[in-house]
């Protein structure tokens, strides 16, 4: 009798056996029978930045009943995983464009089970609500070109010019080189001290061609942003960090003058270093190329109207998008409310389910008046390139500084 109840537990591990003989049914179960077999996985659905995993129950569910199934997909070591009751499960986090391998499996009281067979999936959004179909439908400047090799990537040539106004003469730095030209500063920077001279702006340059993965999704840890570009902004120009000097505490927006002064015709002329839509061009050993430092009316005003939420006005290098500081029902979003690297997840326009972005803070003037890092991935040899666009300067020493009366601050908004 004994014998008999111990070859149909370790067949069926029993356990509706009389209690003298539960005892011997649960010692000659095996470790295999008391948990539940491998599940089937008949399909595995991308989304964005998701997977939805569908399956079937095991055959053998164990020595119990089955109590949650665990849904896992894995790429180059990074395994993210979702739990459920039931199929379909889904797994958030994936990143768009990347192939993951995806198992299940099932849990009940004695232990995890047998790991389904993998299945291949390579996550993407769906095309209306891609970043990809925003952007193609994005209110870019005239004369730039937008044009993308797949789903997944996008090129664009910004403009030599903003599509607005920018000023014939900017206060532009001298490079700490000694001799001649250091005697032509005119002012100082308000904090970096960087010696100061009038330049007429009247070769812009065109920033190279700039590539983005518009799939993006949020990397394990942010990467610092650059020096040079690190967005493209619907106006045709391009945006720079806070900081005009890396490593420095002093911001292009604090840091800003303006001189003024009467040439010889006795007309008042006036130059600054920061411009009334908070730009300006990099010296002409760097490029010419014009940028913003932060927050520009003159680039939220082009889709933005009074009380109304702010619209898509640029794209960040990883691929996430640039909005100004209104959420959906015109309120400011406060920096306080924005991550590390100037982001949230919210609704916007173009994305009313939500979707993550960068914030430019109106009126901030300090570090995070732009981004500060990124918090997508960004491919080294894309940062190494845009680094190369910057130019930075430090104080050059024997300068003295101009007469007070020659340092004005720009006021007030654009009239």
């Amino acid at each position: 009798m004994v014998l008999m109840a111990m070859r149909w537990a370790k067949r069926w591990c029993a356990w509706t056996l009389p209690a003298t003989l539960a005892i011997l049914a649960l010692a000659a179960c095996t470790e295999s029978e008391r948990l539940p077999g491998a599940p089937a996985i008949s399909a595995v659905i991308p989304a964005n930045a998701s997977a939805r995993v569908v399956f079937s129950a095991p055959a053998h569910a164990g020595a119990s009943a089955i109590a949650t199934y665990v849904a896992s997909c894995t790429r180059s070591g990074e395994t993210i995983s979702a739990r459920g009751e039931a199929s379909p499960i889904d797994v958030w986090g994936l990143r768009n464009g990347m192939d993951y391998a995806c198992t299940v499996r099932a849990s009940n009281a004695a232990g995890m089970g047998q790991s389904s067979a993998a299945v291949t999936v390579r996550p993407a959004p769906e095309p209306a609500d891609s970043l990809a179909a925003a952007y193609q439908r994005a209110a870019w400047a005239r004369g730039m070109v937008v044009t993308f090799a797949s789903p997944c990537s996008m090129s664009v040539w910004p403009n030599a010019r903003p599509s607005h106004a920018v000023d014939a003469e900017y206060l532009t730095p001298i490079a700490p080189t000694g001799g001649v030209r250091q005697a032509s500063a005119v002012a100082l920077t308000r904090i970096s001290a960087m010696p100061l001279e009038v330049s007429a702006w009247d070769s812009p340059a065109t920033h190279a061609p700039m590539q983005f993965n518009v799939c993006p999704s949020k990397a394990p840890s942010p990467t610092p942003i650059n020096t040079g570009a690190i967005g493209v902004m619907i106006s045709g120009a391009v945006l720079f960090g806070a900081a005009e000097v890396r490593g420095s505490r002093a911001t292009a927006l604090r840091d800003t003058v303006a001189y003024a002064w009467r040439d010889r015709a006795g007309v008042q002329r006036l130059a600054r270093f920061m411009d009334l839509c908070k730009g300006h061009p990099t010296p002409g050993g760097g490029g010419s190329i014009y940028h913003y430092h932060g927050h520009s009316e003159c680039v939220t005003r082009l889709v933005d109207q009074d009380k109304g939420p702010s619209h898509l006005i640029g794209v960040a290098l990883d691929g996430f998008p640039i909005y100004g500081d209104k959420d959906m029902n015109g309120q400011t979003i406060g920096p306080q409310r924005l991550d590390g690297c100037n982001g949230i997840n919210s609704p916007t326009p173009e994305f009313p389910l939500g979707v993550y972005h960068y914030v430019l803070p109106a009126g901030v003037t300090q570090n995070n008046a732009a981004m500060r890092c990124y918090s997508g991935a960004v491919a080294r040899e894309t940062l190494a390139a845009e680094d190369a666009t910057g130019y930075c300067y430090g104080a050059a020493p024997g300068v003295a500084a101009p007469p007070t009366k020659a340092m004005v601050m720009d006021k007030g908004p654009r009239p």
